[in-house]
């Protein structure tokens, strides 16, 4: 009944008040307007940001590999590195890859009065991002608005095969993937314990628990720093509830076991070393003495936009054609991996016909020389990937002395001018050595992109039995050569493989540091 009472209040509502005021649904539109503004009840509306997902759109199968999580001792049982994988539900035209949007604020007051149906006159309050919801509430919350924007604004709404899309609760890697960044984000920024990196104060960019700042209550959305995606208070005011039930991170892994609900982002109650991107909070669903829904003060949320992902018989039949290509390829592979050439050797001793035998073991050596060949190849790239991250630390060595001896020759022109001398020859090599320091600078951020990926490739795509014996043939190779000084960066590339093996989400200046020791 009550569901049915909010139905018709919000379908009365849709033609009751004018429209919002911008600073209602869109605060921070001054600096850069929404991607997206949807309609709400009472003349209201709701901004949101789009989130790509850089995989080709074309194919129902694919999706990205990120690592979500972080390296932390004391917290490693819910947040540690885990890999998750994503697309969006909506495909871009123009670039062939996937994205999905969310909202560019928590729910506000406001927004949630609307959606029960109250068009009241606006208050200041109702710019506050809205708390005391529970689980169940927010797939509420999330239901009220997917069944007023079909009914009434379905042209509203971005669509995938011409089906419009609703409003959910955001997954957790949804969530993470947006709050770090996305695709946006510099990828070796990505992974850092939040997107704004070292030598900031919190308080720029969250309502925390700390001097001056949340005091303990929610307060209006969008007056902090955003995100790179444009996203507001995606760290502190309220905590924002998932989709999802709560699972342990096994090690690198989702735990079997389902549990309670999920809030990210932490609140106007958690200090600044309890806020980062992969802090991940569980609660019971229930209040465990009343037995009612759990809800808290800073318990709020903050929406996607999705579809549901067989929107037409022409995809359904899309997505069984490419299933039924990858399972043969699978299927290949998985007899490939039960040892091949034993199970062909057996055939062979089995096989009675003399000329049949012959054709077997013919297609046996052929075997073995198309193994061998796909062996060289893998050692060949893996020999290759070593050597260039060696060439990185060269590289990375040499740039920064250079930027260290631009440095040295703008200091001792900074302390020229201050001790009287006003030479234009003065500024004008001051204003030359600014510029270069500059280059060098943008130089690095791309050594450093390339040191990392071939980080990267060596301890995710290459086995360590076949990274082992890469590295002592090439080092053996430059020996021969007499070519010690790569030899030496080789060496040190090699050591630098097994720290990042342990932490391969180092901070960008952490990351130089390793290839600079």
């Amino acid at each position: 009944m009550r569901r049915l009472l909010l139905s018709l209040a919000l379908t009365a509502s849709a033609a009751q008040a004018q429209d919002w005021p911008i600073e209602y649904y869109d605060p921070a539109a001054d600096g850069a307007p929404a991607d997206l503004v949807l309609p709400m009840p009472c003349g209201g509306a709701m901004a949101f940001q789009k989130v790509s997902v850089p995989v080709e759109a074309d194919d129902p199968l694919a999706d990205r590999r990120i690592r979500l999580g972080q390296t932390l001792d004391d917290s490693g049982y819910s947040d540690y590195l885990r890999p998750a994988y994503l697309r969006g539900p909506f495909a871009d035209s123009d670039s062939g890859t996937t994205y999905y949007y969310i909202a560019r604020y928590e729910l506000t007051q406001g927004q949630f009065r609307a959606l029960q149906g109250d068009c009241s006159p606006l208050e200041r309050t109702d710019r506050v991002a809205q708390g005391d919801l529970s689980w169940f509430g927010a797939l509420e919350v999330a239901q009220l608005y997917s069944g007023w924007l079909i009914a009434n604004r379905p042209e509203a709404l971005p669509q995938a095969d011409e089906v419009p899309a609703f409003v959910r609760l955001p997954t957790e890697a949804e969530w993470e993937y947006a709050t770090r960044g996305g695709a946006r984000i510099d990828a070796t920024l990505f992974s850092g314990r939040t997107f704004f990196g070292e030598g900031e104060d919190m308080r720029a960019y969250a309502r925390h628990q700390a001097p001056g700042s949340a005091r303990g209550r929610l307060g209006p959305v969008g007056l902090r720093q955003p995100n790179p995606l444009g996203l507001y208070d995606v760290y502190g005011n309220a905590e924002e509830l998932m989709l999802e039930p709560f699972r342990l991170n096994a090690i690198g892994r989702e735990g079997g076991q389902a549990g309670g609900i999920v809030t990210r982002g932490g609140s106007v109650l958690s200090s600044a070393d309890q806020i980062y991107s992969a802090q991940r909070t569980e609660y019971p669903p229930y209040d465990l003495a009343t037995g009612a829904p759990l809800s808290a003060p800073t318990f709020g949320l903050r929406l996607v936009l999705s579809t549901h992902i067989a929107t037409s018989d022409a995809r359904l039949r899309a997505i069984r054609d490419r299933w039924s290509a990858l399972a043969g390829g699978q299927d290949r592979e998985n007899r490939a991996g039960a040892d091949p050439l034993g199970l062909l050797s057996g055939l062979i001793e089995a096989e009675i016909d003399p000329n049949r035998q012959d054709a077997l073991n013919d297609l046996k050596l052929e075997f073995r020389r198309a193994n061998d060949r796909a062996q060289t190849a893998l050692q060949q790239s893996a020999r290759a990937t070593l050597l260039a991250g060696a060439v990185f630390v060269e590289s990375l060595n040499e740039n920064a002395g250079e930027i260290a001896a631009k440095a040295s020759n703008i200091r001792m022109l900074v302390e020229l001018q201050r001790a009287g001398s006003q030479s234009t020859v003065y500024a004008r090599q001051l204003d030359k050595h600014v510029g270069e320091i500059d280059d060098l600078r943008r130089l690095q951020s791309t050594y450093l992109l390339s040191f990392r990926a071939a980080l990267e490739t060596l301890g995710t795509d290459i086995a360590p039995q076949a990274r082992q014996a890469a590295y002592g043939v090439l080092r053996e190779e430059m020996s021969l050569a007499g070519r010690d000084n790569i030899l030496l960066m080789l060496d040190r590339f090699w050591d630098d493989l097994a720290v990042y093996a342990q932490a391969p989400d180092l901070s960008p200046d952490a990351l130089l540091n390793l290839a600079l020791d």
